[in-house]
């Protein structure tokens, strides 16, 4: 599904290097993120 979200700038840098430390792109870095995020409250 796609959905479209709002990132502040303040946010988009710090994001992009967590995404290229962490050997992915700033998409499924943050698909990722939310993934986990999401499994880790069930």
């Amino acid at each position: 599904m796609k959905k479209l979200i709002d990132i502040p700038d303040e946010i988009v840098k710090p994001l992009k290097i967590m995404a290229v430390n962490n050997d992915r792109d700033l998409k499924n870095y943050i698909q990722d993120v939310l993934i986990s995020h999401v499994k880790k409250s069930n």
